[in-house]
């Protein structure tokens, strides 16, 4: 793993197998388990000195939690058509983009990165996430 700030490089130090896990969790309804998987990776990622662009990106984990948890029909994560390929594909092109904006803040940046990976593992679970291993998980995470 390289020694560069999380962020500058637009990667965060986790596997994407530990995130689609947690992601899995939440589909299933085991919350207490997808939270605590979150705490593991807040604890990679460490608490001491986390920059914004880490904090950004366990919010949004926490926040996709808590949708599902609470049930609210309203909310961005729980209005997404899982079947909505194109849409969901447009959704990722978005937050990949400004995960890697070097004009959002650190803090954004991170929160993009989450939903990016959120929305990257609907695609898989909904079969279109085909694309060759480089480009499977953009490069954002660790293998």
């Amino acid at each position: 793993m390289s020694q560069k700030k999380i962020g500058e490089n637009g990667k965060i130090p986790i596997s994407s197998s530990l995130l689609n896990n947690i992601f899995q969790l939440i589909m299933d309804r085991r919350f207490s388990e997808a939270e605590r998987n979150l705490d593991e990776v807040v604890a990679k990622l460490g608490e001491e000195g986390r920059d914004e662009f880490k904090r950004g990106f366990i919010k949004a984990l926490k926040g996709i939690i808590l949708m599902y948890r609470s049930n609210e029909q309203e909310s961005f994560i729980r209005t997404l058509d899982p079947n909505n390929i194109d849409s969901l594909k447009r959704y990722l092109e978005e937050f990949t983009r400004n995960s890697r904006d070097m004009l959002q803040g650190e803090y954004d940046r991170g929160y993009f990165l989450a939903l990016a990976n959120y929305i990257r593992f609907m695609l898989r679970r909904a079969g279109s996430g085909r694309e060759d291993k480089a480009e499977d998980d953009g490069g954002l995470v660790e293998q």
